[in-house]
């Protein structure tokens, strides 16, 4: 680390009423270096919970609510997500690839560069006649997954 140092000494002679009177000064400076990493962040903000209504048929359904992800990074980032299935719940027999295919996430941004940023995604549920043959009533309780990466 390199390091300078600066010395200044300042007199100033100035006559008061007969009398000299001197001033003095001095300063020094050092220079402080530092380096940040790459880094990141993700959270949620507020309630991230999403429903949809009852499906009852094919056809699409819009989630209740979209979800507000805040990313905090020191370099440009992407976002991706996943369904973790061993962690959802759904009635026995149902088919993920079905619920993979139907289940869409649309994000008004997978990516940026360094900074504070807000990625909204929105839900929807889509599914064709064949698709319900797939898919036993019952409960269904995904836990989705974001993921923050930096480039």
């Amino acid at each position: 680390m390199r390091m300078g140092v600066v010395l200044g000494v300042a007199m100033l002679v100035a006559v008061v009423g007969g009398a000299v009177v001197l001033a003095a000064s001095d300063s020094a400076s050092v220079n402080a270096s530092f380096s940040i990493p790459s880094w990141i962040s993700l959270s949620v903000l507020g309630n991230g919970d999403v429903s949809f209504a009852s499906i009852t048929g094919p056809g699409s359904y819009d989630g209740s609510n979209g979800t507000e992800l805040r990313v905090l990074s020191t370099t440009s980032w992407s976002i991706s997500s996943a369904i973790l299935f061993k962690a959802s719940t759904m009635p026995k027999g149902a088919s993920e690839s079905v619920i993979e295919d139907a289940l869409s996430m649309g994000f008004d941004k997978t990516e940026g560069s360094w900074g504070i940023h807000t990625v909204k995604v929105s839900y929807g549920f889509e599914l064709g006649e064949d698709d319900m043959g797939d898919l036993p009533e019952g409960d269904y309780n995904l836990v989705v997954q974001y993921t923050a990466t930096t480039d």
